[in-house]
């Protein structure tokens, strides 16, 4: 057995601690942010949205750049980016602001692609239970940025500061994981044999289907990431009840959905787990439209999320039959779906702004995660991409 490295998997986990926060930690502040920086609704939905739209356009970029540069030292620039941008973003207003989450988002687009194949190539033997625990790191660390933010910019006297509590993480991950590139030698992928494979995948329908169900699950998760606070206080929450709330959404099926993620191969077909997670989730949806209801429906949500997360990144690792069909089935699940989570989430503000009530942006998100159930459905059966080599 492969010797355990563990300084491989502590750089992982710092790694996943800031590949949320220094976005989940923005729609909390947007009250704030919209008193200090004089935002309208319009730069308020660019920000939101923004950083999902770049994990969505990164992660098509991902697959060139690690075949030029090698996975390993990728994630170390990418480390090094994330911390500058951190900290860069916070001194030069709304632009500054916007500039620096947009070069955090683009980071992070790259990184969510390639930290399956980092997992698989350090940890052959344990990639279920490390990437259940790196999935649960990312809703933990989600859950307190979104908790925090706004007690940690009462406590230190400013948004800024809130939000530039996440370059220590970022900083610890770039050291360790340096530690990891020194003896690593990059091999280069073969144009043509990635383009077989890409083409096998690409012509999948089992491929749509699971880009589908990635792409509402993120759009659910997004949307309410960037706008629950915002509902909460429509509703007659203070700011702080409604960062609590939505810390509670992010972090209440955590436990839950890592015995799910770690059990996952038990399951023969994926089917049920995906429509039992999306229905929690359509109810959850639905519960929203009664202001008096909101933690319950966080809660509920939150079973939910916290369980089509990782039933998508099983299923991307398991309907492909090679490494490289793997590589592009995360890229286009994570490429197309977060796109469409961006695209989502910008809706989800305007149809708020528009009909001057919460009422149709709830209830859009009600019908996506009932078509989310019926993608899973679908994606969930037990069939793989066709290995073109066969």
């Amino acid at each position: 057995m492969k010797k355990f490295n563990f300084l491989a998997l502590l750089g992982i986990l710092l790694t996943t601690l800031v590949l949320r926060p220094p976005v989940a930690s923005v729609g909390p502040l947007v009250a704030e942010l919209e008193a200090r920086l004089n935002l309208g609704s319009l730069e308020v939905g660019l920000l939101t949205s923004i950083p999902v739209f770049c994990f969505g356009l990164g992660a098509f970029a991902s697959p060139a750049i690690v075949r030029r540069f090698g996975i390993d030292k990728t994630l170390l620039v990418l480390q090094a980016l994330i911390a500058i941008s951190i900290a860069g973003r916070l001194w030069f207003g709304f632009v500054g602001l916007l500039v620096g989450t947009t070069v955090i988002g683009l980071s992070i687009a790259v990184a969510n692609v390639i930290l399956p194949g980092i997992v698989r190539a350090r940890f052959p033997e344990r990639v279920g239970i490390v990437t259940a625990t790196y999935t649960m790191t990312l809703a933990v660390a989600a859950s307190f940025a979104a908790s925090t933010a706004v007690p940690i910019s009462a406590a230190l006297g400013g948004w800024q500061f809130s939000l530039l509590v996440w370059v220590v993480p970022a900083v610890a991950a770039f050291l360790v994981w340096s530690t990891q590139t020194k003896a690593v030698k990059h091999v280069a992928v073969s144009a043509e044999h990635h383009e077989l494979e890409a083409r096998s995948v690409r012509r999948s329908p089992i491929t749509w289907w699971i880009v589908a169900f990635f792409g509402i699950q993120s759009l659910g998760f997004y949307a309410l990431l960037a706008w629950l606070p915002s509902l909460l206080i429509y509703g007659g929450a203070t700011a702080a009840e409604a960062g609590g709330v939505l810390g509670v959404t992010t972090i209440a099926g955590v436990p839950f959905g890592m015995l799910l993620g770690s059990n996952l191969k038990r399951f023969k077909s994926l089917s049920v787990p995906a429509a039992i997670a999306s229905g929690l989730t359509t109810i959850g949806m639905a519960l929203l439209l009664d202001p008096k209801l909101s933690l319950i429906a966080g809660i509920v949500i939150g079973l939910g999320q916290a369980s089509t997360f990782p039933i998508s990144l099983n299923l991307i690792s398991t309907r492909a039959t090679t490494v490289a069909q793997t590589t592009e089935l995360s890229t286009l699940s994570q490429g197309y779906g977060y796109l469409a989570a961006a695209l989502g989430t910008f809706v989800f503000g305007w149809l708020r702004d528009v009909s001057a009530s919460w009422v149709i942006p709830i209830l859009l998100l009600v019908l996506l995660s009932a078509l989310q159930l019926y993608c899973g459905l679908v994606a969930g059966r037990n069939r793989v991409i066709e290995n073109p080599a066969a």
